[in-house]
């Protein structure tokens, strides 16, 4: 198929003039990658923010500066990721809601793809004196 000069012109044209603005829908916030010397939430305090979400949750995520991301299968004890797991299966359709409304944020999704993160690993976030984690499962 050949697009006639003018078309092509035009194509590239509204492309690049489409992506500054997709760009800048992307959340700016820098990706912080917990490590196990990090002070750890407790699972008993994990377990039941799992799936308990708030559009305030969205609108801090979506203001931070910085996000600590804490990958629980890396970080926490086998006993302690049967908890996860178990308060993970007790919230499949809050977690679903939670993941879809991340997904319809454009900041945020473009943030998580941007670091490739997946949402369907998303499981809890939190706002500790300011600084916004998010826990993956």
């Amino acid at each position: 198929m050949h697009l006639p000069l003018k078309a092509t012109t035009a194509l590239v044209l509204v492309a690049l003039l489409a992506a500054p603005a997709f760009a800048a829908t992307v959340d700016p916030a820098k990706e912080v990658n917990a490590v196990k010397t990090d002070v750890l939430m407790p699972v008993g305090s994990l377990t039941p923010t799992i799936g308990e979400w708030s559009a305030g949750d969205l609108n801090f995520l979506d203001k931070a500066a910085s996000i600590k991301v804490f990958d629980t299968k890396a970080l926490y004890s086998p006993a302690d990721l049967q908890k996860i797991a178990s308060a993970e299966t007790s919230q499949t359709k809050q977690l679903g809601s939670f993941r879809d409304a991340i997904r319809a944020d454009a900041g945020l999704a473009g943030w998580f793809n941007a670091h490739n993160i997946d949402i369907n690993r998303v499981v809890a976030v939190s706002d500790p004196d300011g600084n916004p984690q998010v826990f993956l499962y």
